[in-house]
Order: C-alpha cells, then structure tokens, then sequence
C-alpha cells in the first residue's frame, strides 16, 4: 500500500548503506566490566573452541600472516610499514572471529577486512603505539647511557663499587621496561576489536582497552601465566605447536573481549 502523498508510478528505490562499519552484536559496556578472576583461563578455552571449528583455516590464515609479517620486516624501510600492518590485519582477525561466532566457520579473507574496514584508524594506533614506544624508550636510553659513562669515564678500570652500579641501573632499566610495556599492552591489547566493531577513534578505544585490561588484572595476569606456559609446551615439539597455540591465542584475545565488553 502506498503512503499519502507518494507517487504509486514511481521506480523502486533500493536503499543502499555504503561504507556501514561493521558491527558486533550484543550490548556494548565502555570501558568494559569486571569479570572473575577464573574467566582468565576461560577466555584460553573459549580460544582453543573457536580454533576447533576450523582447525585448518585458522592454521592456513596464521601462516599466512606470518609470511606476510616476515616479507615486510626483511625489506629496508618498507619494515616500517609493519607498525601499520599489525593492528589492520589484527583487526582483520577480530573481524575473521566475530564472523566465525556469528556463521560457525572461519573465512581466511577476513584477514584483510581491516583493509576495508577502519583502515586509517586501525593505522593511527600503529602509528601511536610506536609513538609510545619511542617515548618508553627515553628513560631506558638515558639510564644506560649514564650508567656506561660514568663506569668508564676518565679512562679509568670499573671498580666493584661501579659494577654494582651498573647492575642496579640495568635492574632499574628492566623495571621500567616491564612497566612501560604493560601499560602499552594495555591500551592496545582490546583497540583494533573496539575500533573495527564499535566505531571508535584510535585513542578512545586505547582508554577503553586499558580500562579493561586494569579492570581485569588478576583474569589478566592468571591468562598471562597460561599461555606462557602453554606457548613453552608449543615449542618442544620442534615447535609445530605453535602451529595450534598461536590461533588459540587471537582467538582468545577476541572470548576476552567478548567477555569483557558485551553484555549477550
């Protein structure tokens, strides 16, 4: 039936939404919210159930990420690109899982959806990430360089006195490195899946990701623990477990945002 006022001889009209950014489904907490300690370990498990679908694909796409991860890193100056390649195809990973939960397959292209999806703000969080890093690293280089010229300065032979010293400084230097890292990590850790199904801006979504994270830091540390040791286990059989654990480990990453941020 035609509305009043519409012309009933008109041409249909299809309505078409270009550029849409994709979306998540579920009900989304900013800043995310407080889950049991115990999930840290659920969010391995939600990994590895997710990796169970489509063993092969999730092997294939990690391969494949690695080849490309290796071509760009070995090229003078195109290496640089890897800062931008990271979180676009991390978010094409995030989109490759969202995906799979939503159709019970995984589909090896989505690795590339960050290219369609979000480009240019999954590539600012590269791009802020080294800015980070690069600012983490001052205090480090300033501490090194101190403690190396004043063991040696004047020609003289370090005495135990500077050795200690300098233990203390590298001591004081790995300290700050832990720090600055863990702060990092958690900005970035969530950012490409808040950014690529949530629509928002590189820095909002590093707010968001570190409220998470701090939120969280006992699921987050026992997770830690765990994968290390599994990571360790990965590698004995000449490694090839790695070949399981590292799609577990995206797509872990992605239960730990599901579990974080939306409320089913």
């Amino acid at each position: 039936m035609n509305e009043p006022g519409s012309n009933p001889y008109a041409p249909p009209v299809a309505v078409v939404n270009d550029g849409e950014p994709y979306q998540s489904e579920g009900n989304f907490i900013p800043g995310g919210r407080t889950v049991d300690a115990g999930h840290g370990a659920s969010w391995i498990g939600a990994g590895w159930d997710s990796f169970k679908q489509s063993p092969g694909a999730w092997i294939v796409m990690m391969i494949l990420f690695g080849v490309i991860w290796i071509i760009t890193s070995l090229i003078p100056l195109v290496n640089l690109l890897t800062l931008i390649l990271f979180p676009v195809l991390g978010g094409g990973i995030v989109i490759a899982c969202d995906n799979q939960r939503r159709n019970g397959s995984l589909n090896i292209g989505d690795l590339f959806a960050g290219f369609q999806q979000k480009f240019g703000p999954l590539a600012i969080l590269g791009l802020i990430a080294f800015g980070l890093m690069l600012l983490a690293m001052i205090p480090v280089v300033l501490i090194m360089g101190v403690s190396v010229f004043s063991m040696f300065m004047g020609g003289q032979q370090p005495d135990p006195a500077m050795i200690a010293t300098m233990f203390g400084s590298l001591g004081l230097m790995f300290l700050l490195i832990m720090v600055a890292s863990t702060l990092m990590y958690s900005a970035l850790w969530f950012a490409p899946a808040l950014i690529v199904l949530h629509d928002l801006s590189p820095w909002d979504a590093m707010k968001s990701s570190f409220t998470g994270c701090w939120r969280n830091w006992l699921g987050g540390l026992i997770y830690f623990i765990l994968v290390t040791l599994l990571m360790f286990v990965a590698m004995i059989p000449l490694g090839l477990g790695l070949l399981v654990m590292i799609p577990v480990l995206w797509a872990s990453i992605y239960g730990a945002y599901r579990d974080i941020y939306i409320e089913d």
